[in-house]
Formats: structure tokens, C-alpha cells, sequence
């Protein structure tokens, strides 16, 4: 699992690496806004993978019971 969204690190950083020239070519509003995208994109993909590398989890909800019993031993 690590080493897929290792890969998918490395493929989204080398397709921008291809992409980079082009950015500089930029003549219209219409381009800037694909681009705009197209980076947003490249850190979505990077941020999600790179979320799965070091082992972000979600906190799992937790239940009433829980909360009043530790309110109980505190007081």
C-alpha cells in the first residue's frame, strides 16, 4: 500500500516535471485558469498519498457512553 502511493508521488511529481516548461508559455486567462487546475490537482494527489505515507487515520467517532463515563471518573 506504502509503495503504491510512493509511486503515485513519483508519477504525479514527473508529470509536472514535464509540465513545468509549458507554464511559462501562458498567453490567455483561459490557460492560466488550466493551469490554476492542474496544480491544484498535483497537490491534491500528492497531499492524499502523502497522507497514506505517514499514516494519517481517521479518529473514529466516539460514542456517548464514552464521554460520560470519563466525565464520571474525573469528578
Amino acid at each position: 500500500m506504502k509503495r503504491d502511493a510512493f509511486l503515485k508521488v513519483l508519477l504525479a511529481a514527473f508529470l509536472m516535471y514535464l509540465a513545468m516548461p509549458y507554464i511559462r508559455e501562458m498567453s490567455s486567462s483561459l490557460s492560466a485558469l488550466f493551469w490554476a487546475c492542474w496544480i491544484g490537482f498535483f497537490l491534491l494527489v500528492v497531499g492524499a498519498n502523502l497522507g497514506i505515507l505517514i499514516n494519517v487515520r481517521e479518529r473514529s467517532p466516539v460514542k456517548k457512553e464514552e464521554v460520560s463515563k470519563v466525565f464520571m471518573k474525573q469528578n
